[in-house]
């Protein structure tokens, strides 16, 4: 009787884990950004030359031939480079006037670039700090570290609609025409995810 009972223990034991794990394997995955709070969040393909505005993983909106940094991609960005740092920022500003049109600025650099940055000895610690507060204070971070900075998203303002329908060009940012910026803007707000892979 008591082995018997003992299966039936363990049995029930056993039905509850798979139901765990079958609830577990059936939910849907949190995403990047903002998914779990219901906000929208920018996904920036930099192989695919997309931004898509999502909502959890479906998206609502893509907007197709962006260009990115003249030298491509990197996770190790720093001042004058050209490339376009890849990574998960948020929003801090959006500019409805700029010589780019709009400019939705990014919390370029990020904690833990900066950290990075400090421990290959790019920046002090007087750096790291500010940097580090800023993001704590959900203020922008500085901009004029070895790191670079004024990272974000742009129409084209004065530049040339033909050089970007042909090439990357940027010198870090991802640009936009403006009239893709302008449909953009209504999805952007201070602490909108943007995700660069």
């Amino acid at each position: 009787m008591y082995r018997k009972r003992s299966g039936v223990v363990i049995a029930r034991g056993l039905l509850r884990v798979a139901a765990l794990l079958v609830c577990l394997l059936s939910a849907p995955a949190t995403t990047i950004g903002s998914a779990q709070d219901g906000r929208p969040w920018v996904l920036i393909d930099t192989t695919g030359l997309t931004l898509s505005v999502m909502q959890g993983e479906q998206p609502v909106m893509t907007l197709f031939n962006i260009a990115i940094g003249r030298y491509g991609t990197t996770r190790d960005k720093v001042r004058g480079d050209n490339n376009t740092p890849l990574g998960r920022f948020r929003v801090t500003e959006v500019r409805r006037r700029s010589g780019f049109h709009r400019f939705i600025a990014l919390d370029y650099p990020d904690a833990e670039r900066a950290e990075k940055a400090r421990r290959d000895g790019l920046i002090g610690e007087p750096e790291l700090n500010a940097i580090l507060g800023a993001h704590r204070r959900g203020t922008p971070p500085p901009q004029q570290t070895a790191l670079g900075g004024q990272i974000g998203i742009h129409g084209l303002g004065n530049a040339d609609p033909a050089l970007h329908e042909s090439i990357n060009w940027t010198r870090g940012c991802v640009a936009l025409t403006d009239r893709q910026v302008d449909a953009l803007l209504k999805w952007i707000d201070v602490g909108v995810t943007v995700e660069i892979r």
